[in-house]
């Protein structure tokens, strides 16, 4: 299983990279802008630092 942390940057960069391509085929800049800073988003989110899980059980 996938910790949240993954998910979040996998999603972000899906998404920064769809919302991308539309931007381009669209020919919007502010979409590609959009898309850009999603990815720059998924990038940043590669130093936060995954919470182990606690041991209550």
């Amino acid at each position: 299983m996938m910790r949240p942390a993954t998910v979040a940057k996998l999603a972000l960069a899906v998404a920064g990279v769809a919302v991308f391509l539309f931007g381009v085929r669209a020919d919007s800049s502010v979409l590609r802008w959009i898309g850009t800073g999603l990815v720059a988003v998924a990038w940043l989110l590669r130093f936060v630092k995954d919470v182990p899980p606690s041991s209550d059980a």
